[in-house]
């Protein structure tokens, strides 16, 4: 009956730790990753999100201005960059989203934890998207905010699949966080 009873305790402890929040992490209960620690929080309301990126760094992924994207119900303005019509037919969105962070994602298929310029991130496939041309990373900055980076391939000279997608999209994101975290200091 004590070992019993040991064991009972040692599993409500072990429970009870894992289901606790970490500062910028989802608790277990979020259904969602554990991420690690933001190195700090980085709020990004009112943030220009074509702002992310430089004229260098576009330069570097090879895209030019397309668009202004509207903010939706829940994910916040973004910026559209492309490189169109001729191959490779490749699109880059920046996304600045303060009405929910990587939370918004939980649940969608293929969800991978990595690590942006030390911040907690997830990549998964678009939206509504089988993922084989295209990769969305969230990068964790903030409660209930995200710097959203999605890359899209719509060519046919290029091999492409959810990997190299991910890539790209994880390279990008990488140049915007050194944008936004230069701009906020450090």
């Amino acid at each position: 009956m004590t070992r019993r009873l040991t064991i009972l305790l040692l599993v409500a402890a072990l429970t009870t730790a894992c289901s606790s929040a970490v500062n910028g992490s989802p608790t277990s209960e979020s259904n969602g990753p554990l991420l690690p620690t933001r190195p700090r929080e980085l709020p990004i309301d009112g943030m220009d999100p074509c702002s992310a990126l430089t004229p260098a760094q576009l330069k570097e992924l090879g895209v030019a201005y397309y668009r202004t994207v509207q903010p939706g119900d829940i994910r916040g303005p973004g910026c559209d960059w492309i490189h169109s019509p001729t191959e490779p037919v490749q699109s880059y969105t920046v996304a600045i989203n303060t009405r929910g962070g990587v939370e918004l994602v939980f649940g969608q298929p293929e969800l991978n934890p990595i690590t942006i310029e030390g911040f907690g991130a997830v990549e998964t496939p678009g939206l509504y998207s089988s993922g084989e041309n295209d990769c969305v990373v969230m990068v964790d900055v903030a409660p209930h905010q995200a710097v959203q980076v999605a890359y899209s391939y719509n060519g046919s000279t290029l091999p492409m699949n959810h990997e190299i997608a991910c890539q790209r999209a994880r390279n990008a994101a990488e140049l915007a966080m050194q944008t936004i975290l230069a701009r906020a200091g450090g």
